[in-house]
């Protein structure tokens, strides 16, 4: 339900962007005050796109696990080609000044220094957390006792290589004052 919830917003966020709104009273959790497109709040009736959400992969896993996993390989490949695109889109306009200094001098409380990284360091650990979730697949994999090291560190490797060449990139390509 959590992760309906905040899939509700992207969607309401999507839909307004393409100029389709979705009613305040029916974009929030019951009894919690909404902020409106137009600037006014209200008091939300109940969650419409978290619940069509809950309702189309409920409705997908009923109708069986071949249809589950392909529709779960067109989003995962969707989610890395937009990775990948930013990869090779945005490498031509790193300007390597942005990189000096590496670690900038702190500016208070987990604003860049040592203590920067750290904080840094601990977003990224909540980045990785879910690989273990592919071993409750393991009983629908052939070969579960070779399959299922190789995808849990294949998956982070990519992962982590995918992670440096992003965040490597991006303060790459924007000052880190900015």
């Amino acid at each position: 339900v959590t992760v309906a919830i905040g899939w509700s917003g992207y969607v309401v966020s999507f839909l307004h962007d393409i100029g389709l709104d979705v009613p305040c009273a029916l974009s929030g959790a019951r009894g919690t005050v909404v902020q409106c497109a137009d600037g006014t709040s209200m008091t939300a009736v109940f969650n419409l796109p978290a619940v069509v959400i809950i309702a189309l992969v409920t409705t997908l896993l009923v109708i069986g696990i071949k249809e589950s996993a392909t529709t779960n390989n067109v989003i995962v490949f969707i989610k890395l080609a937009v990775v990948v695109l930013f990869i090779v889109f945005a490498a031509h306009a790193v300007n390597p000044a942005n990189w000096h200094p590496f670690i900038p001098p702190a500016e208070g409380q987990g604003h860049f220094g040592w203590d920067g990284v750290v904080a840094g360091g601990g977003i990224v650990f909540f980045a990785y957390i879910g690989f273990d979730a592919v071993s409750t697949a393991a009983q629908e994999a052939k070969n579960p006792q070779k399959d299922m090291p190789i995808g849990i560190i294949g998956s982070l490797l990519i992962c982590t290589l995918l992670y440096i060449l992003v965040s490597g990139i991006a303060t790459g390509v924007t000052p880190y004052k900015d």
